[in-house]
């Protein structure tokens, strides 16, 4: 595209992020969702000759780490999720997904569950609670805006 081409708008309330069916809200302040695979798609390997060939890893394994401020209601949604688990009840995968509306990124996958609660950190401010999902089957797509 040309020099000043108009590329999109990117407008962070827009991004929607659903675990378990709740839709979270009350993010942190700056980056707030991280979504990424757990491996490299590929492994190569090159021969003494410099041929080369790679090897397809089929694990879709990921996480999706959610920073939410410590004084978001969504803490106890996610907190409600997990201990049902831990206290024998329910305790199968879940599906999570990160929707940008205001463009075209996303990351979901249908078998996740909560990995890792938040460390819990009380100070003068209010601070971040960053809770680790992992997906079993993830697929992200990265988009532009629209």
């Amino acid at each position: 595209m040309p020099a000043g081409d108009y590329q999109g708008t990117y407008a962070a309330e827009k991004v929607i992020v659903t675990v378990g069916g709740v839709i979270l809200s009350g993010f942190t302040d700056g980056d707030f969702v991280t979504a990424k695979y757990d491996e490299d798609r590929y492994t190569a390997k090159a021969g003494a000759d410099g041929e080369v060939g790679r090897a397809k890893n089929a694990s879709r394994m990921g996480t999706i780490d959610i920073v939410l401020s410590s004084s978001s209601f969504a803490n106890d949604e996610l907190s409600a999720l997990f201990n049902l688990g831990q206290i024998g009840g329910i305790d199968n995968p879940i599906p999570i997904a990160v929707a940008d509306l205001s463009g075209r990124d996303l990351a979901a996958c249908s078998n996740g569950w909560i990995k890792t609660t938040p460390d819990m950190v009380k100070g003068k401010e209010i601070g971040d609670r960053t809770w680790v999902m992992q997906c079993a089957d993830l697929t992200l797509n990265f988009g532009g805006n629209s």
